[in-house]
């Protein structure tokens, strides 16, 4: 009987030890890039609308913030989901399309999610299963809500100024960043990036705290 229970229980833990076939699951790489369409889509579409109102001078009804939000936050739910699961999935996977929804999801998210998933990216875009501009976006992003100067000078800001007008977030090292930028595929520079989104650009601009 003793052996008996000692088998049962070794049988038990071996058991407890593996993985569930849940937890083995693989991702439907197809599904995953259809659905990512209508996300894409979604996601691009509240902000052609918010473009199109700044570029026309319209004012920006208060409704309109919580329905991006809501958008946004329906999006990252599902995204976040499957990457909790599955792990950020190679470009090669899913294509090109699919994989830019995925980084415009993450970043939009909150800084907590970019935290979390932006390592993943990167070390996608070192092998070349992933655009390295979006891991280079998504680390400005990242640096600018830690309230730290940006690498690429890819992030703008409407809260440096009394005016409300937009900035290039600061920038570390200034004298080289077109350089960095062309290193990771910006086929731009920055004071191009800053006119192309009616922002200023200011090499010695300093952060919020002074630093």
């Amino acid at each position: 009987m003793k052996r008996l229970i000692l088998i049962y229980f070794g049988l038990f833990a071996i058991a407890c030890s593996n993985p569930s076939s849940e937890n083995n699951e693989v991702l439907d790489y197809e599904s995953f890039a259809n659905s990512l369409d209508s996300i894409m889509a979604l996601d691009q579409g509240i902000r052609k609308k918010f473009m199109d109102a700044m570029q026309a001078n319209e004012e920006i009804e208060f409704s309109f913030y919580g329905e991006m939000n809501r958008i946004d936050s329906s999006n990252q739910a599902w995204v976040i989901n499957k990457l909790q699961k599955y792990g950020w999935p190679e470009k090669s996977k899913i294509g090109d399309d699919a994989a830019r929804a995925v980084f415009l999801v993450i970043q939009h998210a909150e800084l907590s999610d970019i935290e979390t998933y932006y390592p993943q990216l990167q070390a996608l875009a070192d092998r070349e299963e992933a655009r390295p501009v979006h891991a280079a976006m998504m680390l400005d992003r990242m640096l600018m809500y830690q309230g730290k100067k940006q690498v690429y000078g890819t992030q703008s800001s409407g809260q440096l100024r009394q005016d409300g007008s937009w900035v290039i977030w600061p920038v570390e090292n200034p004298e080289s960043i077109n350089e960095r930028r062309k290193s990771v595929g910006f086929t731009d520079t920055v004071e191009e990036t800053a006119a192309s989104m009616d922002a200023v650009y200011n090499p010695d601009e300093p952060l919020p705290n002074g630093d």
